[in-house]
């Protein structure tokens, strides 16, 4: 059989997080080892390498490729990690022109025409979840058999590319392997959840179903995923106890966009580890219309220690403008219901939204105040390739449509009214209003500190915390040129 290298390119952490690089954490490429097991189970021959993980530049990552000697190069990139993947791609060809390179992930699923315009040198673009059509692709490919009726692709014919139709979603997630979690050696420890989303280690993340059933105009996960899908309890279940018996995984951060979209589902996990006695603590990400106190009990008594929430704004205007249909009513009933029982909870806020205004930015802040968060987060308001922010930014004000900088710590849209310096205050003034609280700082405190990893957690939370504080980002004009040609990190605070 024909060997395969699939490959997470090369991105730093800096360029990944910014300043807060030290805190955040690094997530496991599900969509690689989710590839890897599949292609493993059909008899190819898989080498893997994550050149973000590890740290390397593009000139090391072209040496490991060529190295194994593949047959085909898959390769899974995100908006900002696009540009590299093309001078990877465009090295590959030159030096081993016969490699066939297959380019996908959120970012080809988002924008695969104008990806495959700008990139010359990806071959064929696979578009959503790629674990069927890779082995269609490859079984075609190999048998000298035309591609154009396998749906979930783009290629070129003739100085064209061509589109096919779109693949359905996989509805059965049950039939998929397990992920290649074997091929990372250590994954415990190259893998981990920002500084404060995990109690114990190992720690690692896991993913328990696919796509959402939002329609927020600034996300892209439906590009990639589409409508929510998911693994079955009996089956997360069953990964939980490879992951607690093979690995010693004592904690795990649950990436689903949202996790108790399923209410069923969650309690029926829950109902497992505690049936089983799994020695696990847990938390996961959800939408604040789901979730009930009762639901919140359970979840707590099965290990479960935080939630969080994506809130985005405190101004309804702006949450009617996002679309994210729930009200500022909504997200005080649930926060304060996660509170009771016992949970702790985080918020996800963006700032510089699509009619952003310095009332609004206050309005945020205050309601931040206001409802029992135990932590928060800013992230610049961005609109991503493929979504419905994207197509209509400039309505709203200035966009760099660079996608080098599109890492939501860097301000690529700046609305009408303000300007960048005021947005990063801002950004400043709400940390500030919302941590410097005796009420927020002592938990916190006891938190990481009755934990045998909270003096190395506090040092890094206390670190972005105070970067976001006190740290500037602004960019001279020669780094700015090398961030918009791929070249250069992202800017240091001044």
């Amino acid at each position: 059989m024909s060997k395969v290298f699939l490959l997470n390119p090369p991105i730093s952490a800096r360029e990944r997080s910014g300043a807060l690089a030290s805190a955040i954490g690094r997530s496991m490429p599900y969509g690689l080892i989710s590839l890897a097991a599949v292609l493993r189970k059909s008899g190819y021959e898989i080498d893997f390498f994550d050149a973000a993980a590890q740290g390397v530049g593009i000139e090391e990552t072209v040496e490991r490729i060529l190295s194994g000697s593949p047959d085909y190069l898959g390769i899974s990139t995100v908006t900002i990690s696009v540009d590299r993947s093309g001078k990877i791609a465009q090295k590959i060809r030159a030096r081993n022109p016969k490699v066939k390179i297959l380019v996908g992930g959120a970012h080809m699923s988002s924008a695969p025409e104008e990806t495959m315009k700008r990139f010359p040198d990806f071959d064929i673009g696979v578009i959503g979840e790629g674990e069927y059509s890779i082995l269609e692709l490859l079984k075609a490919l190999e048998g000298g058999l035309p591609i154009r009726e396998i749906p979930g692709i783009i290629y070129r014919e003739g100085g064209k590319t061509v589109l096919t139709a779109k693949r359905p979603p996989i509805m059965n997630l049950d039939a998929l392997p397990m992920p290649a979690w074997d091929l990372i050696p250590d994954f415990a420890q190259v893998y981990r959840a920002s500084a404060s989303s995990y109690l114990r280690l190992p720690s690692t993340t896991l993913v328990t179903s696919r796509g959402c059933s939002a329609r927020c105009i600034f996300c892209n996960s439906r590009m990639l995923f589409g409508d929510f899908r998911s693994f079955s309890a009996d089956y997360v279940l069953e990964q939980i106890r490879h992951l607690k018996s093979k690995y010693h995984i004592n904690d795990i951060s649950i990436y689903d966009d949202n996790f108790l979209i399923s209410r069923d589902r969650v309690a029926k996990i829950c109902e497992g580890i505690l049936r089983e006695k799994i020695n696990i603590t847990w938390s996961c990400y959800s939408r604040v219309d789901q979730g009930d106190l009762e639901l919140f009990r359970l979840m707590k008594k099965a290990g479960c220690w935080l939630i969080s929430y994506g809130i985005e704004s405190g101004c309804q205007r702006i949450l009617n403008l996002l679309n994210k249909r729930v009200t500022l009513e909504q997200i005080e009933k649930t926060v304060t219901l996660t509170k009771k029982a016992g949970l702790r909870v985080r918020g996800f806020f963006m700032i510089g939204h699509f009619g952003e205004t310095r009332e609004s930015i206050l309005q945020t802040i205050d309601f931040m105040r206001k409802i029992p968060l135990d932590d928060f987060n800013y992230t610049v308001f961005t609109p991503m390739p493929g979504t419905p922010a994207y197509n209509i930014a400039d309505r709203y004000g200035k966009f760099d449509r660079t996608w080098s900088k599109m890492n939501f710590q860097y301000m690529v849209f700046v609305p009408n009214g303000l300007t960048a310096d005021e947005i990063e205050r801002y950004s400043r003034l709400g940390y500030r209003k919302f941590y410097f609280r005796a009420r927020i700082l002592i938990p916190y405190l006891l938190l990481l500190l009755t934990h045998p990893t909270g003096i190395r957690r506090l040092f890094h939370g206390l670190q972005a915390v105070l970067l976001r504080v006190f740290a500037k980002k602004h960019c001279t004009p020669v780094e700015e040129a090398l961030v918009a040609s791929g070249s250069g990190d992202f800017c240091p605070p001044a």
